[in-house]
């Protein structure tokens, strides 16, 4: 025990004002000396109780949003987390512009470019990614070419909804940066232009995300002018209903959308969970299996023991296969950027393609010994079946009238 005749005391690492900070809380259960700049050091060193008031301080007053949300994913701060993510999510347009933004790593960025709750135009988010990839750039003294832009965002670059952005912005803004690869961009045309690949089988399918990100309250409109020519439809048309323009001959649509957000976080809903799900459709897999091999399709994330997990299909060629027959990859990804090369996670998994029959079984393969994922080895799994296979009616796993397959991995991560 501490005795009041031993002399000094010795407490390292520990600011002095924060110390101090501690000690009122633990005699009198005050908080007078904590605020943002003191308030990660105090999570640090403190006791449940305290971080639990850590956790209820006001995120608006942080310095530095997104060191205090890397943080909070260290200690576990699972209501911060949260708190700290919708506080990104509602000022997202501000907060890209801050110098703040420019500093965070590689992980972080794809952890936000990612998220469906987002409150930003998607040619925003490019933008602000291309503006951080110089910015990396010039810290590493390297040139802002488009080769090491691209190389610098890695797998940010997936989480950017290009098909959502207007052609004449993506044209103006993407396309001349030349960050995108030729096919990549023929996609995207191709959703603008709504192609069917089945019609054309040479075409590019879109690597990126198509699904809008969720807006709350947000209010679409439209005016129609020359409105007499457009409809000759008397009620509308009459001044005394106050809907029509008559002086500019238009009149003003609009619509009030409401999308309720998801009840739950999908990125920290459980950031201590140690098992999960994954499970994925490939859609259109006659127009996959045709594409050229180490062609892939991902799964969306989901987050286990703080690290972000996919599906990988992947079309591979047998190894001892002299012909050109293309079978199925099937693997566990797990799709970290974290600068640290020291992380390291064991899994044991069961992967699945799902059966399409009830009397058939979901054909299976398993890890028969606990895998080693690290920052060299971040994806396990198997050449699982030849396409010919998988396609094959009677083995029950292809949906031939909705031409896909589903796949599904069941995994444990300690």
């Amino acid at each position: 025990m501490f005795r009041y005749d031993k002399g000094q005391i010795l407490v390292p690492d520990i600011e002095i004002d924060a110390f101090k900070t501690m000690l009122t809380f633990i005699y009198t259960k005050r908080f007078n000396g904590m605020d943002a700049n003191n308030l990660l050091e105090l999570t640090n060193i403190t006791s449940v109780a305290l971080v639990k008031e850590c956790a209820n301080f006001p995120v608006e007053k942080l310095p530095n949003i997104f060191i205090a949300f890397e943080q909070a994913l260290l200690l576990n701060m699972e209501v911060f987390v949260l708190r700290c993510l919708h506080y990104i999510d509602q000022n997202i347009s501000a907060l890209i512009k801050s110098e703040a933004f420019l500093q965070i790593d590689q992980y972080l960025l794809c952890v936000i470019l990612e998220r469906d709750q987002l409150r930003i135009s998607e040619i925003e988010i490019w933008n602000a990614a291309l503006r951080w990839a110089n910015q990396q750039c010039r810290q590493k003294d390297i040139e802002c070419s488009a080769e090491n832009q691209r190389k610098i965002l890695g797998s940010a670059l997936f989480n950017i909804r290009f098909p959502l952005i207007p052609k004449e912005d993506f044209t103006k803004s993407v396309v001349s940066t030349d960050v995108l690869t030729r096919e990549e961009m023929f996609g995207v045309f191709q959703h603008y232009f709504d192609l069917n690949l089945s019609d054309a089988p040479g075409l590019f399918p879109s690597k990126f995300p198509t699904h809008r990100r969720y807006k709350k309250g947000e209010t679409i409109e439209m005016e129609i002018e020359k409105v007499s020519e457009f409809a000759a439809e008397e009620e509308l048309l009459d001044p005394s209903k106050g809907f029509y323009n008559k002086d500019e001959d238009k009149v003003k649509l609009a619509i009030d959308v409401i999308v309720d957000e998801p009840k739950t976080d999908k990125f920290i809903s459980d950031p201590n969970k140690s098992n999960g799900t994954l499970s994925m459709e490939i859609e259109k897999l006659s127009e996959f299996a045709r594409e050229v091999i180490l062609s892939e399709r991902r799964s969306e994330t989901l987050y286990i023991k703080g690290m972000p997990w996919k599906i990988k299909a992947k079309i591979e060629k047998k190894n001892e296969s002299t012909d050109n027959e293309k079978w199925l990859g099937f693997f566990l990804l797990c799709d970290s950027s974290e600068k640290n090369g020291n992380w390291s996670r064991e899994c044991s998994a069961t992967l699945r393609i799902v059966s399409q029959k009830s009397d058939v079984e979901d054909l299976k393969e398993e890890f028969n010994r606990t895998a080693v994922f690290n920052n060299k080895e971040k994806s396990w799994g198997f050449k699982f079946i030849s396409f010919a296979e998988l396609m094959d009616p009677s083995k029950g796993l292809y949906n031939k009238d909705e031409d896909k397959v589903t796949l599904a991995i069941d995994f444990t991560c300690e």
